[in-house]
């Protein structure tokens, strides 16, 4: 395919992609907001006509002045004072309504829009956050996304009032003389192809530096936690740091200056071009005055309409090509919304039993994260019998909240399948399968809410209970600091906010236990739940897990063995595979990787 083959398809392609989103994003706004749209139609066409109607009107002013100098006012005269004055008063108060509407549907489409891109970021499979394929769209869309639907769908409504001020315009023209309209025409449209080309460079540097703009971000954000930034300052780093932002920007932006230099030329050059067409047609209509061919309002008039059309046409080949720049970041809120799931989800899955704690068996288990070639879990088979406190250990990479990751259906496994109650959890019934579960893992979440808020959401679905939130804080030993504070529970967490106070790191992950022991689920799954909690919280708060109902699942994912050795057994992971099972006693006895370590890390308390 040849150079110009290939731009005369890119320009189709693009002017299809255009009309679709032009028309998706109507839809929208149409099917939710009919009657707006139709009143924005209406004063739009209104003001497409106003700039003629002044100008009509006062040519008509004109030419009666001239005749009325020879003679006594008539009403002819009286008529076309009316119609200039009502015409002056007309046009700014279209503009207010339709400044007033714009506004209406901003308001709207910001919400609209706001609310699916949210709706749908919470749809999407979590394996398909994890995609680092997906990465650079999701940015292009939290950085353009919104605000350039917004000015996307106000530009549409300007097109078509360009387009009607081009048309009655142009039919002026051609009532005066056809080839003014069309030098004019010819003139105006290298600022099309200027816009056009100036819009897909932008989109190109946007694209072509995204791994720029991730690193940018990567280090900007640190300059926000406050945690971060206190390391950056103690290891003499901010210079460090100040210095490679600043070259990421010199290193991004000068492409842009560059283009706008680039940009600069050819408007200046499409300028001069276009403004010596409108010289030329106007000196060829004084030239008619002078002849004695036009009347002096007649030549007002068409003058008028001559730098009308080319006022509107050129305002719409720019409107055109910045809807251009503007669509090819509205495809990426697009094609985010249509996102395929990565995971097949049943129709009508299988719906397990609230009040029956399931039996898990993973049978001969394969998996790998997409686009790597190493399985993390190679052929691991076991069964969780409901109610069992089951610990898995191994080093840090081994697999184990891989494991969990697909317990959760996180994933599908390559290879094998993971079974809830003898049934493949591809045919269960997902919301209905968490329902059962309680998972914190070890990146869990800070909720700034009034305390009794943040561990009720633990099972926001149900009706919230202060003593079941008193219940789970005593469990996760977060009442000790809790009851402490001024408020208690009506204390709100997150310095930024109004009476709000900062939870040390420990603190936080009680909080985070207490809300998902506030969950009461079946199955509850513990990634690292002590980490960051001292010593003696983590004996209370390990005791209580004995404590549970027998009918209880707890998958306890820890380092520390003088937390897992309590477990009725003990799944031992290492490299992917099951490669010790047993309980405390038996592993010690064995002699095995369990025995090694646990010695090892008892040798540090001596």
């Amino acid at each position: 395919m040849t150079p110009d083959e290939k731009k005369n398809r890119f320009s189709l392609v693009a002017i299809r992609e255009l009309i679709r989103n032009s028309r998706r994003v109507f839809l929208i706004i149409w099917k939710e907001r009919r009657g707006l749209v139709l009143a924005v139609l209406s004063v739009t066409f209104l003001i497409s006509a106003a700039p003629f109607l002044v100008s009509g009107s006062r040519g008509f002013l004109i030419n009666e002045l001239v005749q009325s100098a020879q003679g006594s006012v008539s009403s002819t005269l009286l008529l076309s004072i009316a119609l200039f004055a009502g015409a002056l008063v007309i046009t700014p108060l279209f503009r207010i309504f339709e400044g007033y509407m714009g506004k209406l549907f901003s308001f709207f489409l910001d919400e609209k829009f706001e609310m699916l891109i949210i709706k749908k970021k919470g749809d999407i499979d979590v394996s398909v956050h994890e995609d680092p394929r997906h990465n650079d769209l999701f940015n292009r869309v939290q950085e353009n996304g919104v605000w350039r639907i917004t000015n996307f769908t106000d530009r549409q409504f300007f097109i078509v009032q360009n387009a009607a001020e081009t048309v009655i315009a142009a039919v002026i023209l051609l009532f005066a003389n056809w080839w003014v309209f069309l030098v004019i025409m010819i003139a105006a449209i290298p600022e099309l192809v200027t816009e056009v080309r100036y819009g897909r460079q932008v989109w190109s540097i946007h694209t072509g530096r995204a791994e720029i703009r991730r690193r940018y971000h990567d280090l900007r954000w640190r300059f926000d936690r406050l945690p971060s930034l206190v390391e950056l300052k103690l290891s003499q780093n901010l210079r460090h740091f100040t210095s490679i932002i600043r070259d990421l920007f010199k290193s991004f932006q000068d492409e842009e200056k560059k283009a706008e230099r680039k940009r600069l030329a050819w408007e200046s050059a499409t300028f001069l071009f276009l403004q010596g067409a409108i010289i030329f047609a106007s000196v060829w209509f004084i030239f008619e005055v002078m002849r004695g061919k036009l009347q002096i309002g007649t030549f007002t008039f068409f003058l008028a309409s001559v730098l009308d059309f080319r006022q509107s046409l050129s305002a719409l080949f720019r409107n055109l090509g910045r809807q251009h720049q503007d669509n090819l970041f509205v495809t990426d809120v697009f094609k985010l919304l249509d996102l395929s799931p990565a995971l097949e989800k049943p129709t009508s899955g299988i719906s397990l039993d609230p009040h029956r704690t399931p039996e898990i068996v993973f049978e001969r288990v394969h998996f790998r994260y997409p686009g790597t070639k190493e399985y993390v879990l190679k052929n691991f088979s076991l069964r969780i019998a409901p109610g069992e406190k089951l610990a898995l250990v191994g080093s840090n990479g081994a697999g184990k909240t891989t494991l969990v990751k697909l317990l959760c259906r996180f994933y599908d496994p390559d290879k094998g399948r993971i079974l809830i109650n003898g049934n493949d959890i591809k045919t269960v019934d997902l919301e209905s399968w968490y329902r059962e579960l309680g998972v914190l893992f070890q990146d869990y979440d800070n909720y700034h809410f009034l305390v009794r808020e943040s561990i009720a959401i633990g099972r926001s679905g149900a009706m919230s209970s202060l003593e079941k939130v008193k219940g789970a804080a005593k469990a996760s030993e977060a009442d000790t600091f809790i009851e402490e504070w001024e408020k208690a529970y009506e204390q709100m967490l997150g310095k930024q906010f109004t009476g709000g106070i900062e939870p040390s790191i420990g603190q936080w992950q009680k909080l985070a236990l207490a809300r998902t022991f506030y969950r009461d689920p079946q199955v509850l799954i513990l990634d690292e739940p002590t980490s960051s909690i001292d010593a003696e919280a983590e004996a209370k708060i390990f005791d209580r897990l004995e404590q549970l109902p027998k009918d209880r699942t707890v998958i306890l994912i820890s380092h520390r063995f003088s937390t897992v050795r309590h477990a009725n057994r003990i799944c031992v992971i290492k490299d992917g595979r099951l490669a010790e099972l047993g309980t405390h006693a038996a592993l010690l006895k064995r002699g095995g990787t369990y025995a090694r370590l646990f010695k090892l890390q008892a040798r540090g308390y001596r």
